[in-house]
């Protein structure tokens, strides 16, 4: 017994802890890009009070022609080009008028039902008590994340959620 392990078992051992580590790391950076992103886009939406339900970007060519909710949706389209964001999830449903969902691509267009979204945002109406004439409302921003290997993208899709300040409308 003067070799009781060969040399394919050695080298079977070692692709599979590359291919574990390889895994590992493309989760760590997924994971982190998807943090950033959903920061990011918490920070558009609390620079720019909000915007509306049900927004979406049709033509970004004639930008002068865009509302301010519209020109936030452009904000945040143009953070998921610079920062390669290509992640997609299903996003959750609406629940009546406290909780409206709306779900986007990476090109600002709405997206509906089954249909994978790049992100989503939640307008939702705060419990508390509103001052004023103005209610107080924050934002859910969700974005996708997963290992990025094809057969356990599907399998193991992630999400990670961020929440702005209250703001007044």
């Amino acid at each position: 017994m003067k070799e009781s392990i060969g040399g394919t078992q050695i080298f079977l051992i070692v692709i599979a802890l590359v291919i574990i580590f390889s895994g590992i790391m493309a989760f760590t950076i997924n994971h982190s890009n998807a943090f950033s992103v959903k920061d990011q886009l918490v920070t558009v939406l609390e620079n720019n009070g909000g915007m509306a339900s049900g927004t979406e970007l049709v033509n970004r060519e004639y930008e002068y022609l865009l509302n301010d909710s519209q020109k936030t949706l452009l904000e945040m389209v143009e953070i998921l080009e610079y920062n390669s964001y290509r992640a997609t999830g299903r996003c959750p449903e609406s629940e009546g008028s406290n909780y409206v969902v709306t779900a986007y691509d990476r090109d600002g267009r709405t997206t509906v039902g089954s249909e994978r979204s790049s992100f989503c945002i939640a307008k939702v109406k705060s419990a508390g008590v509103a001052s004023g004439t103005n209610q107080t409302y924050y934002y859910q921003v969700i974005v996708f994340y997963s290992l990025d290997i094809p057969i356990l993208n599907e399998l193991m899709n992630f999400k990670a959620v961020g929440e702005t300040k209250p703001l007044y409308k």
